[in-house]
């Protein structure tokens, strides 16, 4: 599934007619369901989505009440109550929804489902080659591994891949790469 970090960078860059393609190894957009809920903070999370010019979207993902506080003591005797008035910093939202509106914000061909990243390398001219599961494989300008926990790091100079968690770099799901 790709990642949200990722769909959110694709949808900015063609926000600004930058084109770019995100690889995905699931076969399909529904190959998978993703649940679970995600607090998108207003000082970054918010912000990408406005990037992205998705925020009228985005309010009608917030599930209302869900930042209420509410404090009690062994007895349940209530020590602080605050509602949810609608001003919080952190909405929820569904990751699946979001992840929906992301996928429908971008051209038809931006998700090329079907791709598992089997290796990298980067060239000494800075471009960087990514071999498929299937042996295919794309040269491009700028690579960003947009894996969510799956994240990889692709160092300029060195044709090695690091996982972020020391895992192995074969698991990796999605790329994404800039067209060029």
């Amino acid at each position: 599934m790709p990642a949200l970090g990722g769909l959110t960078l694709a949808r900015v860059l063609h926000v600004h007619g930058i084109p770019s393609t995100v690889y995905e190894a699931e076969s399909s957009p529904m190959a998978r369901a993703r649940g679970g809920m995600l607090d998108i903070h207003d000082y970054y999370g918010q912000l990408a989505v406005e990037a992205a010019g998705l925020m009228d979207e985005f309010h009608g993902l917030i599930l209302e009440g869900r930042q209420q506080l509410r404090l009690v003591d062994r007895d349940g005797t209530v020590l602080l109550d605050k509602a949810d008035d609608g001003t919080g910093g952190r909405p929820e939202v569904q990751r699946g929804e979001l992840r929906q509106i992301l996928l429908d914000s971008l051209p038809a061909g931006t998700v090329r489902w079907g791709h598992k990243v089997s290796g990298t390398r980067t060239f000494g001219d800075g471009r960087h080659e990514v071999t498929f599961a299937d042996g295919t494989t794309v040269v491009t300008s700028l690579l960003v591994g947009a894996d969510g926990a799956w994240y990889v790091e692709v160092r300029d100079g060195d044709p090695d891949r690091h996982r972020a968690d020391g895992g192995d770099p074969a698991a990796v799901p999605s790329r994404l790469t800039l067209s060029g």
